[in-house]
Order: C-alpha cells, then structure tokens, then sequence
C-alpha cells in the first residue's frame, strides 16, 4: 500500500479531496491533503505568498514522513513539477491530474494564453491586480460542469482568493531531479479549464511513464471519484 499526499489547484484547498481521500484509505492506502498557503485552514496573508512558499509546504509534509509518498496534484501541475524537482529523491511517482504545467523555464501565466477565452473573462480581479477570484457562474462552467450540483453548491462557497504571485514565477526543472521521478498524467476529456488539446500538448512536451485517460471535466475528484481512484491505484500498484 501507499502513501499519497494530495495538492489542489487554485482558489481551492484540500477539501476538493474529501471524497477521494477515504476511497483511497479504505483500499488500505494512507492519504494526506494539503491546505497550501492562504488556502483553506491556512492563513497566511495572500500579499506574502510566492511560489516557494507553495513549494516549502508541500515539501514540508514530504519530509515529515518515514517512507517516499507518491505526490498527486490537481491542475496547478508547475507548483507540484517544482515540489518534485526539491524532493525528487524523496518521491515514488508523481501523478498531474488535469494539470497545466508550463514550458521548462516559463510561469504558470504563460499557459493562460492556450485557454478558452471564456475561462480567464470569468476572472474578477482585486483593484490591485495581485489576487484573483472566479465568478460562480465560471467555476461551475468551467471547472464543474460535470460534478454534481447539490456539491458544487457545497463548495463553491469555500473558495479563496488566489495571489498571482506563484504564477508568475518561472518554473525550472531539470534532467537529474525532475527527469528521475517516475511520472504520470491523468487526462481529462471533457475539461473546459486545461482544454484537452493543451493537456495532449504537456504530455508531448514533459513526458510520461503513464497515462490515464478520464471521461471527465477539469475536477474528476468530484464527477469521476472512482475511476480518478482506479488511476491513483494503478500508480501505487506499479
């Protein structure tokens, strides 16, 4: 059995993994989500955090365990790339769900271009332009249209504000600790945040031990549980 530590995407927390984590602890794994940064439980102010600070919190829980975890990340697949390239020798595999991971070198704004247009107009802004929020009509168009909407209802009011800051940080990995790490990827067919063209696009670029392939929207954690859970296990069996 193993052990998973689980990171969401933005204006989320670890809640997005309520329904996942015990399906992956009844089969007998251990499962850790993690609150990054001003999100969720944690509040540190949103005007301090960059992207390090995403990073030293999720390597933190990495090196707090006895074994090496497989690490599982939704969406903001550059965060979790720079996790794996601090702590490669740490890790068992990394899984991207649904992730956006930029060009080596690039920020994780870079990739905003590739989206549908629709997606960033559902943005709202601070007066400040240094956090971001998303309307409820484009989180459910956009990250939820195939969850279910007695639980999309649920969370949508738990939703952060997001810093800008940690995306618009360069993300560099490298050959010797990044390139060592087995990893996976878990597409999303349906998705109207990280369109599938541009998941496709990341798997050529990056490449992959594996990959698993969700008839699902951008948030299989919720519209696809078990079959988000079969790739999970897929991994930790190999």
């Amino acid at each position: 059995m193993a052990t998973f530590i689980l990171t969401h995407g933005t204006w989320q927390a670890s809640w997005i993994w309520r329904d996942v984590a015990p399906m992956l602890e009844r089969q007998g794994h251990r499962a850790i989500a993690v609150d990054l940064p001003g999100h969720g439980a944690d509040r540190t102010p949103l005007g301090e955090i960059r992207m390090q600070d995403y990073v030293d919190a999720v390597a933190r829980t990495i090196d707090a365990l006895d074994e090496r975890p497989i690490l599982a990340g939704h969406s903001m697949g550059g965060m979790i790339a720079a996790v794996a390239e601090a702590r490669s020798e740490l890790l068992s595999a990394v899984v991207f769900v649904a992730a956006n991971i930029p060009a080596n070198g690039k920020s994780m704004l870079s990739v905003v271009e590739q989206y549908d247009p629709g997606f960033p107009a559902s943005f709202v802004w601070a007066a400040d332009q240094k956090t971001a929020s998303i309307t409820p009509e484009g989180a459910r168009e956009f990250l939820y249209h195939l969850c279910p909407p007695s639980t999309v209802d649920e969370v949508l009011p738990l939703f952060t504000w997001e810093p800008v800051a940690p995306f618009e940080a360069p993300i560099t990995t490298t050959p010797g600790r990044f390139g060592r790490v087995r990893r996976y990827y878990v597409e999303t067919l349906q998705d109207r945040a990280v369109p599938l063209r541009l998941q496709r696009s990341i798997q050529a670029e990056v490449g992959f031990e594996g990959v698993f392939t969700l008839d699902a929207d951008h948030s299989p954690f919720f519209s696809t549980p078990s079959e988000l859970i079969a790739c999970l296990s897929a991994v930790a069996a190999r």
